[in-house]
């Protein structure tokens, strides 16, 4: 198990986005949306496309990820990074989906300037795929790991009516996962690193947590979506720990 991850720095936001298909009118570029709704999403028609993301100087990436999607459970893809042309990490299986999420995690970081991802969805019985989110970018850990004080849950919006004899007919709208990241041991030299994460969750920039990102299929428990963050706080006198709760829901 490895120290929880935070994704904040999302490389698709500031590169150059091309595709080898896109439907019309739902192109590659509408991946730079917040919104994780499928009417702004990348659509690919068919069940194989690639994407390419060209950065204006190199960086260091790590994670690789598509939310909100209807990718199936044996979604597969490749991943290839390259620096100044020259291939620097390359990646080829099953994205693991869990929750509409494909989620692929580099055992470290590598640096490069572009980035190639290619999906593959045979049996994806929509026949077309629905890409409204993704994050390319570096995973931030904290010295020491997030408190079991932490809490995971859902939000829900929906619509009953009541008969004059009690019965209730609900109606789901939606569902929206949630959690709440406590941490009591931050160290004095990730403050800065916190107020960057609180100021683009401030913004309305989706951030992506990672519980373990060492687990087989991280997708299960991984969130992405907006974040506000709780007082900073000095709860050990003078221990070098700080305090800080994250509340993350999923973006819809």
């Amino acid at each position: 198990m490895e120290n929880c991850g935070f994704g904040y720095q999302n490389r698709v936001l500031d590169g150059v986005l091309s595709a080898d298909v896109q439907a019309d009118q739902l192109p590659v570029g509408n991946l730079t949306s917040p919104q994780g709704s499928a009417a702004v999403a990348w659509r690919v028609p068919g069940t194989t496309g690639t994407l390419t993301l060209t950065l204006p100087m190199s960086a260091p990436l790590r994670v690789f990820s598509f939310h909100r999607t209807n990718l199936t459970a044996v979604a597969q893809g490749t991943i290839t990074v390259r620096n100044a042309g020259t291939i620097v990490h390359e990646w080829t299986g099953l994205f693991g989906v869990s929750n509409g999420q494909a989620l692929y995690i580099a055992p470290q970081a590598v640096t490069g300037d572009t980035v190639t991802i290619s999906l593959h969805d045979a049996s994806n019985p929509d026949g077309f795929l629905s890409l409204p989110l993704a994050y390319v970018g570096p995973l931030w850990q904290p010295v020491r790991n997030f408190s079991t004080d932490s809490t995971a849950g859902f939000a829900s919006g929906v619509d009953e009516a009541t008969a004059l004899s009690g019965a209730e007919y609900p109606q789901a709208r939606w569902i929206q996962r949630k959690a709440s990241i406590a941490h009591q041991s931050y160290g004095t030299a990730e403050v800065q690193t916190l107020r960057e994460i609180c100021r683009l969750g401030t913004m309305g920039r989706n951030i992506l947590f990672v519980p373990d990102p060492a687990s087989d299929v991280p997708a299960q428990d991984a969130l992405f979506g907006r974040l506000s963050g709780g007082d900073l706080s000095n709860p050990f006198g003078p221990a070098d720990r700080r305090a800080l709760t994250f509340t993350l829901t999923e973006r819809l």
